[in-house]
């Protein structure tokens, strides 16, 4: 029997997965195709909500991996889910959805997977103490990320020295206070309200050598533009991450334009091969681990397509 595996996104006939996903189930000897559910960004909240009733109530559906309507999903639909884990009851969100029998599941994975995705972005013993990581956005994506980063700080591992977090309306910043709060946030941080491309270029600006600066505000993918201007003044061996791979790309475009021989400037394929990897692992109950034999396949599979 043919199962399927649901993708919500906003537009998902663009996304490399569509070609990823076949070669995957056919290295990992399943039988299941991918579908992929379309919606605005903050459909209906009745639109996400029969979505995931059709995954409940279809033995053939074994669940999916959410991107875009994280929240909104679990909003909607909450008490359709049996259980949820840790990181999905904090964040209020879920990425995953998955089943047990007929037990639906909610997980929340962003927080593992961002932290993959920024390790293998700067490698073993960057963290030296005095490096700073800047988050433009103060959204899910930014919120995740910090998690990981709280949860390698409590396990000792080495993280940057302080983080700057960026949001164009206090608001913002306050849920992520709140959260930083109630989990008791490992890591000095400072959060600041950029509200225009120039005072995101500021905040950029005033961080230090080395530093990480990431874009994730999900413009460039699912909105146009960026959070800094063409010519943000980023700082002496800066590495340039934007979270997203595909899009617009505003802002990986305009670092890149600079040409700067002291930058590092990074997409986000390796996050987003690491998101899937994980889900399609925590949906099919295989092992995945992000360092291995298997990992390094599905991802030269994932370069292929």
């Amino acid at each position: 029997m043919t199962t399927t595996f649901s993708f919500f996104g906003v537009t998902t006939t663009s996304s490399a997965i569509r070609r990823i996903f076949p070669r995957w189930m056919a290295e990992l000897g399943i039988d299941s195709e991918l579908v992929g559910l379309d919606f605005a960004v903050d459909a209906p909240a009745a639109e996400y909500r029969k979505a995931v009733e059709r995954i409940k109530a279809d033995p053939q559906s074994v669940g999916g991996l959410i991107t875009t309507h994280k929240l909104n999903v679990l909003s909607a639909a909450r008490d359709l889910f049996d259980e949820l884990d840790d990181a999905a009851e904090l964040l209020k969100e879920t990425s995953c959805i998955h089943k047990d029998g007929a037990r639906l599941l909610g997980a929340a994975l962003d927080d593992r997977t961002s932290l993959l995705g920024l390790d293998a972005l700067v490698g073993e013993g960057y963290w030296d103490g005095t490096r700073e990581l800047v988050v433009l956005g103060a959204g899910g994506a930014s919120i995740a990320l910090t998690l990981g980063l709280h949860r390698a700080a409590r396990s000792g591992r080495p993280v940057p020295s302080r983080v700057i977090v960026t949001a164009r309306s206090e608001a913002r910043l306050d849920e992520m206070r709140s959260l930083h709060a109630e989990i008791g946030f490992a890591i000095p941080t400072e959060y600041l309200v950029a509200g225009t491309s120039t005072e995101a270029d500021r905040v950029v600006a005033s961080a230090g050598s080395g530093s990480v600066i990431v874009n994730a505000t999900g413009m460039g993918k699912d909105r146009p533009g960026s959070p800094v201007s063409e010519v943000a003044p980023f700082p002496r061996d800066a590495v340039v991450w934007d979270m997203n791979y595909r899009g617009e790309l505003r802002f990986l475009a305009d670092a890149r334009s600079q040409r700067r021989d002291d930058l590092r400037v990074v997409d986000g394929w390796d996050y987003f091969v690491y998101s899937w990897t994980m889900v399609v692992g925590v949906v099919y109950g295989i092992d995945i681990p992000a360092a291995g034999p298997l990992f390094d396949r599905l991802s030269e599979l994932a370069r292929a397509a």
